[in-house]
């Protein structure tokens, strides 16, 4: 499984571990001290990888304070998540905003840190179609498919 750091979102992969850190592959979350990096000592939680797709419909609250809103004016892609609502606690926070391209590619990841706004601004790719997923620190990823147009 993997886990997040929540104070300094260092990424730790049980099944690896880490060779610069030397932590033996196999080795379990539970038998951390404190991550490694920024020697936090409980600020690790679980990494869901599956994707939640949100639409224009989506109504569950959960779902919507996930929901990414983008304004593109033809040199950036600015993200909203849920109006800049979405809490930025140690607890319970916006990780990261990714932007894909049309074949799922990522093209550029934004990480964000307590307190931050839930804003990003990515430089615009000259894309026709692009995904953007939200990670939250407590309820995983959620994305959502947007058509540019020029």
């Amino acid at each position: 499984m993997k886990y997040i750091c929540t104070n300094c979102s260092y990424v730790y992969d049980e099944s690896s571990g880490d060779e610069v850190e030397e932590i033996e592959a196999g080795t379990k979350i539970d038998s951390l001290d404190c991550c490694p990096v920024c020697l936090e000592t409980d600020g690790f939680f679980q990494l869901k990888e599956e994707v939640i797709y949100l639409d224009e419909n989506t109504v569950d609250k959960v779902e919507l304070e996930h929901l990414p809103d983008i304004n593109h004016d033809w040199i950036n892609i600015e993200v909203t998540v849920w109006n800049n609502s979405h809490p930025m606690e140690k607890e319970h926070r916006i990780l990261s905003i990714w932007l894909f391209d049309e074949y799922w590619d990522l093209v550029e990841e934004k990480f964000l840190w307590i307190d931050d706004d839930t804003v990003v601004v990515f430089d615009d790719y000259d894309l026709d179609e692009i995904e953007i997923r939200v990670r939250c620190s407590k309820h995983w990823i959620f994305g959502k498919k947007f058509e540019l147009t020029y």
